[in-house]
């Protein structure tokens, strides 16, 4: 899948940055997303269907209860998207 290389990206920008619960978090949904990504059988739409469902439970905890582990994997998982996002609208730009 092509959005690998870009998972793989952040990977490394976040292995460069010094560690703690909220990179830790992030770190935790960008292997679930690459993992994802890497079955054969699993299209971009797949991908993002299990960045929407993992990110679901989020909406249930307030910010004030949201930890930074937590905090670290939604964004983790939006980050995803965003990179799902970019990859479609640049694959439609002439």
């Amino acid at each position: 899948m092509e959005l690998i290389p870009a998972i793989r990206d952040r990977l490394a920008q976040v292995d460069g940055r010094s560690g703690g619960p909220l990179a830790s978090g992030f770190r935790a949904a960008l292997w679930r997303a690459q993992h994802q990504a890497a079955r054969a059988e699993h299209t971009v739409d797949d991908l993002r269907g299990y960045c929407l469902e993992a990110l679901q439970g989020w909406r249930l905890l307030d910010e004030r209860d949201e930890n930074d582990y937590l905090r670290g994997y939604r964004q983790g998982f939006q980050a995803v998207l965003s990179d799902i996002r970019r990859a479609e609208t640049s694959r439609f730009r002439y």
